[in-house]
């Protein structure tokens, strides 16, 4: 049983192969109930929709399935209930981590300082405000801890939200357009995925 003040990861179901992690925070416990608050504002989560929850237990990364009961208006504030027993995470550097409060930035095409917020070894997504079409190619440079990293990606997804467009991002294995930035994806994603564990394992 997880209990209040643990640190859990949501994985929202969409039409990506990869598992986004998105952080939240148990803030009460009964058995199989909680109520969860996400460092998220407009997640797409819906009540009674079915997904997995991700989370640390005995020094192992670990995952259950969970219903939602219910969601306030800005989503961040979560019931839930677990279903069945939690087992291991398997391939775990394969997901798409949560990168909000990290400071990535991305100047996107002409867009600068754009907001990044979730990240894996072979995309991203990223807010912008001007349109780019699916499977259109897009010039990127990600800014992280000092670092810059150059190359250009495929647009995979679009979905407007709120006046700005979240864009899912493929990055496009082209030796023209330079290396750094399948560089940096893998660098990134495991520099934020050790910080979010080490968090996880100081409220043990």
């Amino acid at each position: 049983m997880l209990k209040t003040e643990s640190v859990i990861f949501f994985n929202i179901p969409d039409v990506s192969e990869e598992r986004v992690l998105h952080r939240a925070k148990i803030i009460t416990a009964k058995e199989n109930l909680y109520t969860a608050e996400l460092e998220e504002e407009g997640l797409d989560l819906k009540d009674e929709m079915g997904l997995f929850i991700y989370f640390k237990l005995d020094r192992q990364f670990m995952r259950q399935a969970a219903r939602i009961g219910s969601v306030t208006e800005s989503n961040t504030l979560v019931e839930l209930e677990t279903i069945g027993e939690p087992f291991s995470a398997e391939n775990r550097q394969a997901l798409r981590i949560s990168s909000v409060g990290a400071d990535l930035k991305a100047t996107f095409g002409a867009e600068e300082n754009c907001d990044v917020v979730d990240i894996s070894a072979t995309g991203f997504a990223v807010y912008g405000t001007k349109e780019h079409a699916i499977d259109s190619r897009v010039e990127v440079t990600l800014t992280f801890e000092g670092e810059t990293f150059k190359g250009a990606v495929s647009i995979m997804a679009v979905v407007k939200r709120k006046g700005r467009i979240r864009y899912g991002v493929h990055y496009i294995d082209d030796p023209k357009a330079g290396t750094s930035l399948k560089k940096g994806l893998g660098r990134i994603t495991m520099a934020i995925q050790r910080k979010q564990l080490a968090r996880l394992a100081r409220l043990e």
